[in-house]
């Protein structure tokens, strides 16, 4: 499998967020790699949430976008990195422990899977709503 990302980088979540990403993050691998690695799944993760419960395809609907439009989700796929980066991939988890049982239902960690700043991202962006109208692809509210 080839590890590259389609529309964040490393540099990007540095310069934004002030921290080398592929330094911070554990493993015995190339720091590049790691980065690109972790980048990588976020972006693959976020266009699959996207396209599971939004019925999106991002990877076509991206080149209709405008350049605002791909602003606000590259700001997001930062932030969801961040977002990860600082608080674990909540979307892996079962929600169980062989100890004490259920520990979180799936509607609650589905919830919470995505960021509130990426959601905000997403929702100028006019990709995180549901809405199949008159409007498009992004709802009449978008030009």
């Amino acid at each position: 499998m080839e590890i590259h990302t389609q529309y964040i980088t490393p540099d990007d979540f540095q310069q934004y967020f002030g921290i080398d990403l592929g330094s911070r993050l554990k493993g015995n691998q190339n720091p590049s790699d790691k980065a690109f690695a972790f980048l990588m799944r976020v972006e693959n993760d976020m266009e699959s949430f996207l396209n599971a419960h939004f019925f999106k395809n991002i990877s076509i609907e991206y080149g209709k976008m405008s350049d605002y439009q791909k602003e606000q989700y590259r700001l997001a796929l930062l932030e969801q990195a961040y977002y990860i980066f600082k608080n674990g991939d909540i979307g892996s988890d079962s929600g169980y422990n062989p100890e004490t049982g259920i520990v979180a239902s799936n509607h609650a960690l589905t919830e919470i899977t995505i960021g509130e700043k990426a959601k905000n991202h997403l929702r100028l962006s006019g990709l995180w709503t549901g809405h199949i109208g008159n409007g498009g692809f992004f709802g009449p509210w978008v030009m």
